[in-house]
């Protein structure tokens, strides 16, 4: 054994302190899974199998969200401000957008601009991008 030495002392000090925490944390019990008792609802037909990217209910973005003014995002793209926003292209539309994540004639669809809000498929905003 190793004589008391002041060396020692500040050898061992960050393990005791690991100890003295751990021996002094609260325990945490895991929570047991429970196993659904009620058997699983019949696959719906192979047709609906397949939601569309714009099925997930999201709220639809305001115009006084900070985001929506940053970008100049209007409902309706022929309400735009023409002498404000200059890259305003007429027929410019969410929906002809390359980022707008909805399908052909939904009303409303994502944005990756405006993460977790629809944004109205007549819309428009500054960055606007033909889609290819």
């Amino acid at each position: 054994m190793k004589t008391p030495t002041r060396r020692r002392f500040i050898e061992i000090t960050p393990f005791a302190g690991l100890v003295l925490l751990a021996a002094c944390s609260p325990k945490v019990e895991p929570q047991s899974v429970q196993m659904a008792t009620t058997p699983a609802p019949n696959p719906p037909p192979a047709a609906a199998a397949a939601p569309s990217k714009t099925a997930i209910n999201l709220p639809m973005l305001e115009i006084g969200d900070a985001q929506a003014v940053v970008f100049g995002y209007v409902d309706d793209a022929t309400q735009a401000d023409k002498v404000k926003f200059t890259n305003y292209v007429s027929g410019s539309a969410c929906s002809n957008c390359a980022l707008f994540q909805g399908e052909a004639g939904d009303v409303a669809g994502g944005c990756p601009l405006f993460v977790g809000k629809h944004v109205a498929a007549k819309g428009w905003c500054t960055s606007w991008a033909k889609k290819a």
